[in-house]
């Protein structure tokens, strides 16, 4: 079933809230399956009081709890990363120190990046809270999600690698080192990016086709986030979006087709994950 033929037949009621997020309420006799373009989530589950599905396609979220559903439908991809994170917090089975220290990290984050901006315009915290969020749903280590907030700390603010270390601890710091471009070429991207551009899209294939499997699904993660965000942008503002970027569409499909290659080569292939998956879709879709 699609999620419109669901909300049509067993919700009752519908409301608008702030954030662009609208919510749709109903009870069902019989549970709900599946609905297109929905995963189930059996971690945050609890068979059979509690059931709940997402689709990052719709960024839409599906609750049924007790014979009542609730659809979230988000129109902005943050306040979505958002609530899966709040549902994650709420009924998943993750340590309360590795919480405790998730929102440490994300408060880190947060402010570290107050000042920077996506360029759709959109405070830029939003780009690693969805590749935190696109790493959880492929069951990633604790650290591997801090690094999904850390990611491009190094290269967008005055934080360093010695203070990811000593804050987070090595596994972290290496997961953030291995995604971070080197000194080198981020001071010779400072003059023109668009001049650079090619050579730092070369290195990021080089290296990340030598790391290890958790290190391509980190890369993946961020990839994912980006192209969902570039779709979306493309759909509100244009072709003309493309001019925003320091190389053109055909050197972007470039890039985004040889990551698509790496990430599934060799024996630390992540082909089999979710993220890669959903990586390979949204390729096509745009190219």
């Amino acid at each position: 079933m699609k999620i419109r033929e669901l909300i049509i037949q067993h919700c009752d009621n519908t409301e608008k809230k702030g954030n662009g997020l609208i919510i749709h309420t109903g009870n069902v006799s019989e549970p709900v399956e599946t609905p297109e373009m929905f995963d189930y989530l059996d971690f945050l589950s609890d068979e059979p009081s509690r059931r709940i599905w997402n689709s990052d396609v719709y960024r839409m979220i599906l609750t049924e709890i007790d014979g009542e559903i609730t659809v979230y439908e988000h129109s902005r991809m943050a306040s979505y990363s958002i609530q899966l994170l709040d549902l994650d917090e709420e009924y998943g089975e993750k340590q309360e120190s590795d919480l405790n220290e998730l929102a440490d990290v994300f408060s880190f984050v947060s402010y570290e990046h107050r000042n920077n901006t996506r360029k759709s315009g959109v405070p830029y915290i939003s780009h690693p809270m969805d590749v935190a969020s696109i790493l959880m749903k492929d069951n990633a280590s604790s650290e591997l999600v801090f690094a999904g907030l850390l990611h491009d700390i190094v290269e967008d603010t005055d934080v360093d690698l010695v203070t990811i270390r000593r804050r987070y601890g090595p596994a972290v710091g290496d997961y953030v080192e291995a995604v971070t471009e080197p000194a080198e070429l981020r001071q010779a991207a400072e003059g023109d990016k668009a001049q650079t551009w090619k050579e730092r899209k070369q290195y990021t294939i080089k290296r990340i086709s030598r790391a290890n499997s958790e290190i391509r699904l980190l890369s993946c993660a961020d990839k994912l986030a980006n192209i969902r965000d570039l779709i979306s942008d493309i759909k509100q503002e244009g072709d003309d979006f493309w001019s925003k970027f320091n190389a053109p569409k055909d050197e972007q499909e470039w890039y985004y087709r040889s990551m698509l290659e790496v990430f599934a080569t060799g024996p630390q292939n992540i082909a089999d994950t979710r993220a890669y998956r959903d990586y390979k879709d949204c390729v096509d879709e745009l190219f």
